[in-house]
């Protein structure tokens, strides 16, 4: 009974070491530079750390983790005690420069405009702005 036991637990263990990794988001665009992805924006911040305090709320807002995961800067209401930066958050999936009005693939995906702003996808394209507590807020 155990050799059973621990045969079937080695199997398993042989298993799950040789099923491939999940990965949520594509590799680097550019191996030698492991920090920068293809859906990269222009004014990103490389040294972005999720729930760390950030300036860039309005524009250019968007940075990588050390994991390489994409953030956002944003402004949480209602902080106590006040704060008067902005703290980095997880965001939807970054989909580079797009234009306001363009087409975009899924209700849950993020953009950057060509003038710095961030873009939201909507079922009539993507639109400048931010989702927060209360709803959608146009920039």
């Amino acid at each position: 009974m155990i050799r059973e036991m621990l045969t079937a637990t080695a199997i398993g263990i042989a298993a799950l070491g040789t099923a491939p990794a999940a990965i949520a988001e594509p590799g680097p665009a550019y191996p030698d530079d492991p920090g920068h992805y293809a859906t990269d924006v222009p004014g990103m911040s490389y040294d972005a750390h999720l729930t760390a305090p950030c300036t860039n709320m309005e524009r250019f807002t968007f940075g990588r983790g050390p994991g390489g995961e994409a953030l956002q800067c944003r402004w949480i209401p209602n902080q106590w005690p006040p704060v008067y930066t902005g703290f980095w958050q997880a965001t939807y999936d970054l989909r580079g420069v797009q234009d306001i009005g363009a087409p975009c693939p899924n209700p849950q995906s993020a953009a950057q405009a060509p003038d710095g702003r961030p873009l939201v996808c909507f079922s009539n394209g993507w639109q400048a702005g931010i989702y927060n507590r209360e709803g959608f807020t146009p920039l």
